[in-house]
């Protein structure tokens, strides 16, 4: 048996050869006490919120405010950390995957403009919580705006 074969971890680097991800993403709301959702090709066009991965040496916030920047245009302030959890092999999403994922509230920092970046993501809308949950969200996004629910129901 090979070193690289101890206890199947050949097999599992051949399901995930970028290994496991770590990723954050942003719930972001505007004045209106909505909050924004995205339409990504990534996955399978559901609604998921803007974000992506942390690069080697960046700072999660960093990317969180890069990955909104390029994604939406918006400029943006994290408030806490909202969820964070793991998915592998999600349904939803395009590849095979394993990731950590961080989920953070956001405030705009001026302006609620989106410029999509047309790339990733392809559609975007501005909803209430309560009616971001009775649509079309990718797998684990769901999870986060129950917890934002109960972030702003907790703080008025």
């Amino acid at each position: 048996m090979s070193v690289n074969n101890i206890n199947g971890a050949e097999d599992i680097n051949n399901k995930f050869p970028r290994g496991v991800e770590v990723v954050v993403s942003a719930t972001i709301e505007n004045k209106d006490g909505k909050i924004l959702l995205v339409k990504s090709s990534k996955w399978f066009n559901k609604l998921t919120m803007p974000g992506g991965h942390i690069e080697p040496g960046e700072k999660m916030i960093e990317a969180l405010k890069r990955e909104i920047k390029e994604e939406t245009g918006l400029d943006v302030e994290s408030k806490e950390i909202l969820s964070f959890g793991e998915l592998i092999n999600s349904k939803d999403f395009h590849r095979p995957m394993h990731c950590i994922y961080f989920d953070f509230l956001c405030e705009l920092k001026n302006g609620d403009e989106i410029t999509l970046d047309n790339d990733e993501l392809n559609d975007y809308v501005w909803v209430t919580p309560e009616e971001g949950l009775k649509m079309d969200l990718a797998e684990s996004f769901g999870k986060t705006i129950k917890k934002y629910i109960e972030y702003r129901d907790k703080t008025g």
